[in-house]
């Protein structure tokens, strides 16, 4: 009955957070499902474009993954510091102006890419526009990471939900045109979702100052510990995504239908992702408030429990991808042959489902632990050194294509799994010692 409860709060708790993921990503499943009913060139460019933005995106949001567990651990020995959430925004606010000139760079650079000559002028245009998101997206995430540790949840998240369903309508308006606003296809999907990014910042933070304490006031401590802490865990998190977004871009090199395909599946793919994801960012303030009691018994109920969840939610989904792949694309396109390819791809999508959760957890975990070098270092020789390298030798000297590197994210997958599962046994045998040295009871 207690691991029943257990599993029940965990569960609870992550509800909202899982939902309000499935809201991010959403965004750019809204756009291309609408991108999907103008043009197939348009799904292909709005779908590469997302794919270049979303590293981008995550060194910012990377670096402010860590506010949540700070705050957690300080709760967990009965301390606060309203001046977190204001230092929290001073880094968001430099990694914004950072991430933006990248972007600039790159969309007024877009030849370096080498991408199909048919959408490489559309997917510039959008990362123009959706650069423009970049502060108002990061502001948003640091505010919903400190009310995630006060276990604040419901507003955040619902805030993002309600503005998919902004985002889906005026996708439709801008793009295909309505009344006096002209047809503007995909510079219109950019605006809109730059558009929303800024309503829900302000609209978050208005909640905030309504429930929290929030002091103006720079600490250069919390400022350094946000960045020893933050800084790995957001080069973990870009080794994960720019290895999928490469793929993508390697995958905008070859024919129209492999592009459009792509997209589809990254975007579908990307959306259970945010399952596993949230129950990890859950976890993650869970762990880190028991590890800022001292206790052990909590760490480790917290952190299996959660594996737990994400292992049976990755069953599920690894069953939707082998079985009914078709019916799932059916949803974005009637187009065969992209359906016809993509289900090609969502099949060794199917087989990494239950490494690719495990992982992600036991990353929320070890954040919690305020663990996050070894996991960078870790995640780095996992994608980089095996995964794409054995994707590339697939797809260029034994001619699989775009499955080729599929299969390679799979099998880079698989070994962040088994390595990240080697060091949480390392780590909570050595906090067996440092409990039993102490003289700490494990709780």
């Amino acid at each position: 009955m207690k691991k029943l409860k257990l599993l029940k709060n965990i569960f609870l708790f992550a509800l909202p957070i899982i939902s309000g993921q499935i809201g991010q990503m959403l965004f750019g499943v809204g756009d291309i499902i609408v991108a999907g009913h103008y043009s197939t060139q348009a799904v292909s460019a709005i779908g590469v474009a997302a794919g270049i933005f979303a590293p981008f995106l995550m060194i910012g949001i990377g670096i402010l993954l860590c506010t949540g567990p700070i705050a957690s651990e300080l709760k967990g020995k009965g301390l606060k510091d309203h001046t977190l959430l204001f230092n929290s925004y001073i880094i968001a606010t430099l990694a914004s102006l950072i991430v933006i000139v990248c972007l600039y760079t790159l969309a007024y650079h877009i030849e370096w890419l080498g991408l199909n000559p048919l959408i490489a002028s559309d997917v510039a245009l959008y990362l123009k526009w959706t650069a423009l998101s970049v502060w108002p997206a990061l502001l948003f995430q640091s505010t919903k990471e400190y009310l995630q540790a006060e276990s604040k949840t419901f507003v955040s998240n619902g805030i993002i939900l309600f503005f998919n369903l902004v985002n889906v309508v005026l996708c439709f308006v801008f793009m295909f045109g309505w009344g006096p606003i002209p047809e503007l296809g995909v510079k219109g999907a950019a605006i809109v979702t730059s558009l929303c990014r800024i309503l829900m910042s302000w609209a978050l933070f208005y909640y905030m100052k309504k429930v929290c304490v929030f002091q103006t006031l720079k600490n250069n401590s919390t400022i350094k510990k946000i960045f020893q802490l933050g800084l790995p865990i957001s080069f973990t998190i870009l080794c994960e995504v720019l290895v999928f977004s490469t793929v993508t871009i390697l995958v905008g090199k070859m024919s129209l239908v492999a592009s459009a395909s792509q997209s589809l599946v990254i975007n579908l793919t990307s959306l259970t992702f945010m399952v596993p994801l949230a129950i990890g960012s859950a976890v993650s303030v869970l762990v880190g408030e028991q590890f800022g009691k001292k206790s052990l018994t909590g760490i480790l109920n917290y952190s299996l429990g959660s594996l737990f969840l994400a292992f049976m939610t990755q069953i599920l989904f690894a069953t939707l991808y082998l079985t009914i792949p078709d019916k799932l694309l059916g949803i974005a396109t009637t187009d065969k042959a992209i359906i016809s390819y993509a289900s090609a791809l969502l099949f060794w999508v199917g087989l990494f489902q239950i490494p690719d959760g495990i992982q992600v957890v036991l990353s929320g975990v070890m954040r919690g632990l305020h663990v996050t070098k070894t996991p960078m270092i870790l995640g780095f020789i996992s994608y980089w050194i095996i995964g794409l390298p054995i994707g590339c030798f697939l797809t260029y000297k034994l001619g699989f294509e775009a499955r080729g590197l599929w299969m390679g994210l799979a099998i880079g997958l698989l070994c962040m799994c088994i390595l990240l599962m080697m060091l949480y046994r390392k780590k909570i045998q050595l906090f067996r010692l440092e409990f039993k040295e102490n003289r700490i009871p494990a709780k």
